[in-house]
């Protein structure tokens, strides 16, 4: 199919089922949020490692959008993550360790510079960053810290190289959720197995999200520069505000995206035998 007409397929279902993705998506994105607003330190880390699965409905609604002909997709879909947690959550849980402690241990640098920055170590600020690590679904980039950090370029450097790892290795784990819904197998052998089926489809997946990209950037600049104008006013006015905005997620990027990667794992699986 290619890049190109992976996109179109995607789009061309979206504006199809608009009406049912949007307000499943919703609810997946909302209850995502959640755990960002507690305010109660380690409760809020469990609650996010719990919640962590959510976004296993995304990935259920588009499966079933796009193997379906006419597919209606209800809670069911977008609440497997909670539904099925037993099931779902190991392979999400291991997927953002392995994720989250390489690119950690390559952000040392960065985490001994901006030492003086962060706050007295502490149970209660420990549970606020692992809370914020495991709930980078909808991350939108604070502009004043960015400021701040843009003064060393040696930080930079090292802060684009974090990312760019955090990107490999995301795209790298990519068809987990689809192995694990699609075959009875672990954790670990789902991590395996998209390690192997991904080699020499890194660089097309790369073209895929650049070619959505500009969309997801527009979420980025949209909901940051109204999270640092309504974010210094009032709290509620700032959960507002991201509750908001999950509907420009959904419309401009999230909807469509969701669609092309269930598209491009049909298009990079082929007809293997997922055991073999």
């Amino acid at each position: 199919m290619g890049i190109r007409g992976i996109k179109n397929r995607a789009d061309q279902l979206y504006k199809q089922y608009r009406k049912q993705m949007i307000p499943e998506f919703f609810y997946v994105g909302y209850v995502g949020l959640l755990a960002q607003y507690l305010r109660s330190g380690l409760f809020s880390f469990f609650v996010s490692l719990f919640l962590c699965p959510i976004a296993h409905g995304y990935v259920k609604c588009s499966m079933k959008l796009v193997d379906e002909d006419n597919p209606f997709i209800d809670y069911h879909q977008s609440m497997i993550g909670v539904l099925e947690f037993p099931r779902v959550a190991p392979a999400y849980l291991m997927r953002k360790a392995i994720i989250l402690l390489i690119t950690l241990f390559a952000g040392l640098p960065t985490l001994l510079s901006i030492h003086s920055y962060m706050p007295e170590l502490s149970l209660e600020w420990l549970s606020s960053l692992g809370n914020t690590l495991i709930q980078t679904e909808f991350f939108v980039p604070n502009f004043e810290e960015i400021y701040i950090l843009m003064s060393n370029q040696l930080l930079i450097l090292n802060i684009i190289i974090c990312i760019l790892i955090y990107l490999y290795l995301t795209a790298l784990f990519m068809p987990v959720p689809y192995v694990m819904e699609l075959e009875e197998f672990s954790w670990s052998e789902c991590i395996s197995y998209s390690i192997r089926l991904m080699k020499g489809h890194m660089f097309d997946f790369f073209r895929l999200y650049l070619s959505y990209f500009i969309r997801h950037a527009i979420y980025w600049l949209v909901t940051g520069f109204c999270m640092l104008i309504i974010g210094t006013l009032n709290e509620i006015l700032t959960l507002f505000c991201m509750v908001t905005s999950l509907f420009l997620y959904i419309e401009i990027f999230k909807g469509r995206f969701e669609i092309a990667k269930y598209l491009f794992y049909q298009e990079i699986r082929g007809n293997r035998d997922e055991r073999n």
